[in-house]
């Protein structure tokens, strides 16, 4: 799901400013495609000015300017680690106005004394009824170690568990997006419930070593293999008893296993029914939708976006790919974008999402299956829930139930059009409709 890529100059020019503007200012911006929270600190001492840039929804990392002179105007700052930018072009009350730039395209940006601050209902706080256990095992394989949090209720007798799949990009065992925590507020709710879970750190993420940008579906499917394996040893876990929530990307890995004969039961939130290519194809044509965009424009973007899908496939290197795209672009509503398309597709992570199909998969799954999905899911339509149940019941499994909810988004929130940019502004994390009928499905078992 959920995959933030910052690439951003900010460059700051002011007018002479009546107030001192030293100390720190938070900003918000609507990058359309999301939102983050920027933290600038402006220092000075004497003559000397300095900044530093903190993005608390990215990492803690804390990125030193390389320029700053905030006593005359214009003045930059600018934070190459960060790869960011903006300009400022008026002071009023309390806050500063201007402009951010990301990627070429520049948003409005107000910085602000006042922290941006969540609100998230819904995490779950103590005291627990249940116990949680902070666990490393290792993928030998892989030469690498998986960290998470295995949470087990409070009852003597053994149990049915559960092990969670993130979807696309870094996510931590929390699937944590603007300090929201779907998997732990799945958990708490589980453990409540009876039902035992294990949610891992990614790997190179959190407590997990190992290099997420080198790495694919297969290698995330050996990382998911060897949690299974890890939660059918503990004495705690019926081994026999086992099943998966694999959340948009994550969904496929379930499939995998689920063919494999590795589960007892998987139950997929938001996962894709047709291929890597054709879904990131359905993706872009339901974001575009969602935004605005005419039906022509949509076919004509879908129409270049697969011939690149294809030259990305069928190219040796990122740098003859790039060339190859700029040739398709040149002329198009895409041109302009073949760098950024490349940065963004030529990646082992999408390259092995593109190649894959679930239809290799359906014909082996013969275990319970639940597969559910909001119907202002952009990122995954809900369309896939039909793709999803022809796929598996064709070979005669009958056990397969969908769910579409009216009005959530592709994390399961009550949402407005269903994108992203909607995500951080939402106090509620997960629709609780959805974690009742999970429980109810996973005791029905």
């Amino acid at each position: 799901m959920k995959n933030y890529l910052l690439s951003i100059w900010l460059f700051c020019t002011l007018p002479l400013f009546s107030q001192d503007i030293t100390g720190i200012w938070y900003g918000y911006p609507d990058l359309k495609t999301h939102r983050l929270r920027l933290i600038i600190e402006l220092q000075q001492q004497k003559d000397v000015c300095s900044a530093t840039l903190k993005i608390p929804d990215l990492s803690d990392r804390i990125y030193p300017a390389t320029k700053a002179d905030f006593i005359n105007t214009p003045f930059n700052l600018e934070f190459p680690d960060a790869d960011i930018s903006c300009q400022i072009n008026r002071q009023t009350d309390k806050q500063l106005h201007g402009t951010l730039t990301q990627d070429g395209y520049t948003f409005p940006l107000i910085l602000s004394r006042q922290p941006v601050v969540f609100h998230r209902p819904q995490t779950p706080r103590p005291p627990f009824p249940y116990r949680s256990e902070e666990v490393t095992f290792r993928n030998e394989a892989a030469g690498i170690t998986l960290a998470g949090t295995l949470t087990l209720p409070l009852t003597p007798t053994t149990k049915k568990a559960v092990l969670f799949i993130s979807g696309s990009g870094p996510q931590d065992r929390d699937n944590t997006f603007h300090e929201h925590k779907t998997f732990l507020v799945i958990a708490d709710y589980l453990a409540r419930n009876g039902i035992a879970s294990l949610r891992v750190d990614d790997r190179g993420t959190g407590a997990s070593t190992g290099n997420f940008n080198a790495s694919g579906l297969p290698d995330f499917e050996t990382d998911a293999y060897t949690a299974l394996q890890y939660l059918k040893q503990r004495p705690e876990i019926r081994p026999d008893s086992i099943g998966i929530i694999g959340h948009s990307e994550g969904a496929f890995i379930a499939f995998s296993l689920a063919a494999r004969k590795e589960v007892a039961f998987i139950i997929t939130l938001a996962g894709g029914g047709v291929n890597g290519s054709e879904l990131l194809l359905l993706q872009r044509a339901a974001l575009l939708r969602a935004s605005g965009a005419k039906e022509e424009f949509i076919n004509t973007y879908n129409q270049y976006m697969q011939q690149a899908q294809e030259i990305v496939l069928q190219t040796a290197d990122a740098q003859t790919c790039e060339r190859k795209l700029t040739e398709l672009f040149a002329g198009t509503p895409l041109a302009g974008q073949a760098s950024e398309t490349t940065r963004q597709l030529y990646n082992p992570g999408k390259i092995e999402l593109l190649k894959y199909d679930p239809e290799w998969d359906f014909p082996e799954i013969t275990c319970p299956v639940l597969a559910l999905n909001g119907d202002k899911d952009c990122q995954v339509p809900v369309e896939n829930l039909t793709y999803i149940h022809k796929g598996i019941t064709t070979n005669g499994n009958l056990q397969v139930t969908t769910i579409a909810y009216p009005g959530l988004n592709h994390m399961f929130q009550t949402a407005d059009k269903g994108l992203p940019v909607e995500y951080s502004d939402i106090e509620e994390t997960i629709c609780p409709k959805v974690t009742k009928d999970i429980i109810k499905w996973i005791k029905a078992q």
